[in-house]
């Protein structure tokens, strides 16, 4: 080796003799001195990488294979139980190989400077299919990359190469990017510590109870209907299914807890079978002023509608009846009230007037399931309690039972996705008397399951306690 190499190479912390122990050399190569690396595997020469020190230039032995530089280690037992250390670079990996941890290796080729679109035909990694049998023997890797963004990509295609739940990754102290600088910084403890302080790389979807912050309590607002109180809530973040059978008054009884939530927020509705002008706002100004509807003519309405105006936001195809609303358009449009109107509560009344497009293949079930998945991330997502109003299937003509979330029309998953369930039933439809059953409360929500009686006052538009139910 020559003494410029060994003096470039005791710059950087690393010992020389170790250096020469992996065969480090000097090769004259086209008129100019380079430090060479050997890539063995199983005592063979299979390829080399060159370094000028004079600036960073690289090359490889034309038309070699590529492998891991040290590879030979992977053949240790040593593997089946201790860490296996995967650096962007040789230095690095005598870095750490000097603090002791001989069970390293590097990739030959450093990192990608671009996120790589499919691993199985990148040529930068055909290295892995070469030493696949000694890889799936490893227990454990440690990622130590380095610390840019190069070092990110290179990190993320070797977790997706090896398995996340086998991967750890590490991180630098100050002022340095890679293990050759822990080394020269901090010293062999420096890189013993970075090493042994490795964290294993987040899986979405698996946690350790450390992950979790404190639970704080569920804020909410009443619905303004006495008679629920005890029973569910407004609540940010969760999922509300109403079902009911059609020409029950499900909207008279959904109308009065928008009204109510109107106090507190802006409410946007989704309204595709109630006109707007004037069955829905007159519905709403009856409630919010306390009315009849024979009322409604002599009632100066200018406090309520300002109320309205502000409190209240529509979706509706009825301005443009061919437009057709899917659930992506629909809910792209809900974010816009949300982010610019402050928007925190969301009735779709009903489920079944939005564009359903299923996938190619998919079934009914299916997609309810993917639908209902993107509405309960949404309200989380945006803290925004999201009503949706849903027609169970038709009764036999015999039959007057009640429905729940398992009779609404396509999937059991009403019932399993949804937060709360609340059913509104008249056993007359031609009668005054009607039944509000809460079928779900999920845990840790305020409320409770049970049924109450409800009477409809025409005089003031407001449900009141039947308590002969």
């Amino acid at each position: 080796m020559h003494e410029k190499h060994k003096e470039w190479i005791e710059g950087r912390g690393i010992s020389p003799e170790l250096a020469a122990k992996f065969g480090i050399e000097t090769v004259s190569k086209n008129g100019a001195n380079w430090i060479t690396v050997p890539y063995l595997e199983a005592g063979k020469l299979i390829n080399r990488k060159y370094r000028l020190t004079s600036e960073k230039r690289h090359q490889m032995d034309a038309g070699a294979d590529l492998l891991l530089w040290n590879c030979d280690v992977l053949k240790n037992e040593r593997v089946q139980k201790e860490a296996v250390i995967i650096t962007e670079g040789e230095w690095d990996a005598i870095a750490a190989i000097q603090a002791g941890f001989d069970l390293t290796v590097s990739v030959p080729n450093g990192a990608p400077g671009k996120a790589t679109d499919d691993l199985d035909t990148a040529a930068r990694y055909n290295w892995f299919d070469r030493h696949l049998k000694e890889l799936s023997e490893v227990k454990t890797f440690i990622l130590a990359t380095d610390g840019d963004e190069a070092g990110q990509y290179l990190a993320a295609d070797l977790v997706a190469l090896l398995g996340a739940e086998r991967c750890k990754f590490v991180t630098y102290p100050d002022l340095c990017k890679d293990l050759n600088e822990v080394l020269l910084v901090y010293g062999e403890s420096g890189v013993t510590t970075v090493i042994n302080q490795a964290k294993e790389v987040p899986v979405k979807g698996l946690y350790s109870i450390d992950d979790f912050p404190e639970k704080a309590e569920v804020r909410f607002v009443e619905t303004g209907i006495s008679a629920l109180s005890d029973y569910i809530k407004i609540v940010p973040g969760t999922l509300t299914v109403f079902t009911g059978y059609a020409n029950m008054g499900k909207s008279t009884l959904m109308n009065e807890i928008i009204a109510n939530a109107m106090r507190h927020f802006p409410v946007c509705i989704a309204s595709f079978e109630t006109e707007v002008k004037p069955i829905l706002r007159d519905a709403l100004r009856k409630v919010l002023h306390g009315c009849a509807t024979v009322d409604l003519p002599n009632i100066d309405f200018t406090k309520t509608d300002e109320a309205l105006r502000k409190r209240l936001k529509i979706i509706t195809q009825s301005v443009d009846e061919d437009m057709e609303m899917d659930l992506d358009e629909f809910l792209g449009i809900c974010r816009t009230a949300v982010i610019r109107d402050g928007v925190k509560m969301i009735v779709l009344d009903p489920w079944n007037e939005l564009e359903h497009k299923r996938r190619r293949e998919e079934t009914e079930t299916d997609y309810i399931s993917r639908a209902l998945r993107a509405i309960k991330r949404f309200a989380k997502q945006h803290d925004v309690a999201f009503w949706i109003v849903a027609h169970p299937t038709k009764p036999n003509e015999r039959s007057n039972k009640i429905p729940g979330l398992y009779d609404i029309s396509g999937s059991a998953n009403w019932a399993n996705k949804a937060d709360y369930g609340l059913t509104y039933h008249r056993a007359d439809p031609e009668g005054n008397k009607a039944l509000a059953v809460i079928t779900k409360v999920r845990m840790g929500l305020p409320g409770k399951k049970g049924s109450v009686g409800l009477q409809f006052d025409h005089r003031d538009s407001r449900f009141k306690l039947d308590e002969a139910a």
